[in-house]
């Protein structure tokens, strides 16, 4: 019985690169819904759940750390994964403190960012 498709929220406020990473995850397998800012993430919270979030840190207006707090609210069984390629003191500790399952620095390893969101949606890459 094939394995159900892990649902991920991309959270990336690099047009680019939130296509890219779609892209990816895609090719994985995977069904990937896209968020140009934290904004458009709030909106899509309610449209179903989501097994793993991808979430940019650093974004311009609400941060990372309020898409997290959104996300634990309306999924609070959504695993969460911060991708960024800045350090914020203030931001990082708080986003862990929060539920955070790991953090991954810019730019992500496409096949650790995959291996990884399968790990945590608790599907083990099938090794052929």
């Amino acid at each position: 019985m094939p394995e159900q498709s892990i649902r991920v929220l991309l959270v990336e406020d690099n047009q680019g690169l939130l296509e890219t990473l779609a892209d990816v995850l895609v090719s994985a397998g995977m069904e990937v819904v896209k968020a140009i800012d934290a904004t458009a993430a709030f909106g899509l919270l309610a449209q179903g759940r989501y097994d793993v979030a991808v979430v940019d840190m650093v974004m311009p207006g609400p941060s990372g750390v309020d898409v997290v707090r959104k996300l634990k609210e309306f999924s609070p069984t959504t695993r969460i994964i911060i991708c960024t390629a800045y350090y914020d003191s203030q931001l990082l500790p708080e986003a862990r403190a929060l539920g955070v399952d790991q953090t991954v620095q810019k730019p992500a390893d496409p096949a650790a960012l995959i291996a990884l969101i399968q790990n945590l949606a608790g599907q083990v890459p099938v090794k052929e």
